[in-house]
């Protein structure tokens, strides 16, 4: 995967994650409808963090930087801030909790159609050059003398 693509995604994210907080606020009571559009908040933060961290991790090991394999360990405080959060948001918030699943899923679908629209994309147009192909003639061959 590429910027790019982690980008569309991230873009997908929040696309998906709006029409969801909009449709349930239209179709579900309060509580279903808030615990949606907390999921969403939480999974679209969740993935610009990890956005940035893996673009920093990218760009340091193509810089030559020698930390190696320790940097996995920086996302150890993400990944409790985001279970802090979630736990909080259960407890304390009046959130439907299956409401809640539901919005922070919506980066699923955007992982697959990120992917399908990056495997679908146009790669980049090929460089002008001698024909190839069944329209090229062959190359010309001397006439061989018979040994006979």
């Amino acid at each position: 995967m590429t910027g790019h693509t982690i980008k569309r995604i991230e873009r997908l994210n929040y696309v998906l994650g709006g029409v969801t907080i909009i449709v349930a606020a239209l179709t579900q009571t309060s509580r279903p409808a808030l615990g949606v559009a907390v999921g969403v908040v939480l999974t679209c933060l969740n993935f610009a963090a990890l956005r940035v961290l893996v673009s920093r991790w990218t760009a340091a090991v193509a810089a030559g930087d020698s930390r190696g394999s320790n940097r996995i360990y920086l996302i150890l405080p993400k990944m409790i801030a985001m279970m802090g959060a979630v736990a909080l948001s259960a407890l304390f918030l009046p959130i439907n909790v299956i409401g809640f699943l539901i919005g922070y899923s919506v980066f699923l679908p955007s992982i697959v159609i990120g992917a399908m629209l990056d495997v679908m994309a146009p790669g980049p147009a090929p460089a002008a050059g001698p024909p190839t192909g069944g329209d090229a003639t062959p190359p010309q061959t001397p006439a061989s003398e018979s040994h006979g």
